[in-house]
């Protein structure tokens, strides 16, 4: 991303014009919504996003509302602590009653919001194959967008079975690097929406390499993100060179700084739910806030651009599925 940052201002055109052009003046934007147990006051905070403009919202629907909630799981001991097993090997599965939860959960929360909207949903849980193929069937009244990562990207014969099964779009992502990882999915028709992060699958031009392979399969592509303008920035030329592009998350619709983050672009950068797409050279923005960047660090570790040499000897478990 910085690199096509850098050869656009060495070359005085836009990112885009470095992956094949635009398709759109503009890049609609799903704003992402904190997790609430309480369906009205989360349809109210849904409702709220869509008076600003945002024409697509996502919110959480899954096990993380039926813990407390008696009958709903079949669990075993520690399970709810547990986030390190793969969703086929938890034990966990879902009743009917829970099922009949998250089902009117949703309906709460479309009566709020209203059709005119799109909603997404995700954050199902570490749960396997037959319950998530039991929700998906549940949650098909409610024409939700997609529902995302019930399964482990990996397993694919799963994804192909689970998309098979329900009348609602499946999608998966973003814990996937580059286009040879996405192949399989797409290549067995395993998924509705394929859903890449540009800051880790591959960067603006490999992003739209899965792109153009996923509309060549009938399968749209939105982006996942949750980061700073800079980023964003980055997937906005993306989005605007990809013909089959769906819409870029948003999660920072309650921060109220995080235009101003960077120079040079309007503010509030996300109008109407749309970002308008820059003809400045690279990314399209001036600099970064320094100052604000300063006033915002993380109170648990303050540093401003760190040193990193230390990085060369830590190791980290890097689960590499949602």
């Amino acid at each position: 991303m910085a690199l096509m940052d850098l050869a656009g201002k060495a070359y005085g055109v836009p990112a885009y014009a470095l992956v094949g052009g635009k398709f759109r003046d503009t890049v609609r934007c799903y704003a992402d919504t904190p997790s609430l147990l309480d369906p009205n006051e989360m349809g109210q905070r849904l409702l709220e996003r869509k008076k600003r403009g945002f024409t697509m919202l996502k919110m959480d629907v899954g096990i993380s509302l039926l813990w407390d909630v008696p009958g709903t799981l079949v669990a075993p001991p520690g399970a709810r602590e547990d986030v390190s097993t793969m969703h086929p090997f938890t034990g966990i599965q879902v009743t009917p009653k829970g099922v009949e939860h998250l089902a009117s959960y949703v309906d709460t929360v479309r009566s709020i919001v209203g059709y005119d909207v799109a909603i997404a949903a995700d954050h199902f849980g570490h749960i396997a194959l037959d319950s998530c193929i039991r929700i998906g069937k549940a949650l098909e009244p409610f024409t939700l967008a997609w529902i995302e990562d019930l399964i482990p990207w990996q397993f694919t014969d799963q994804w192909r079975q689970l998309t098979e099964a329900v009348a609602v779009p499946t999608c998966t992502g973003e814990d996937i690097y580059l286009t040879e990882g996405f192949k399989p999915l797409l290549d067995a028709g395993a998924i509705r929406v394929v859903h890449p992060d540009p800051a880790t699958s591959g960067g603006i031009a490999e992003t739209k390499r899965l792109g153009d392979y996923a509309q060549e399969r009938g399968v749209a592509m939105a982006l996942h993100l949750a980061a700073s303008p800079v980023a964003t920035m980055a997937c906005v030329h993306l989005a605007a060179a990809t013909e089959n592009f769906l819409a870029l998350e948003h999660h920072a619709a309650d921060v109220p700084f995080w235009s101003e983050l960077v120079t040079g672009l309007p503010r509030p950068l996300i109008q109407d739910g749309f970002i308008t797409v820059p003809d400045a050279p690279g990314l399209g923005f001036g600099d970064i806030n320094e100052e604000l960047f300063r006033e915002h660090l993380d109170q648990r570790d303050p540093v401003f651009f760190a040193e990193t040499g230390h990085w060369d000897g830590e190791t980290a478990h890097d689960r590499l599925w949602s």
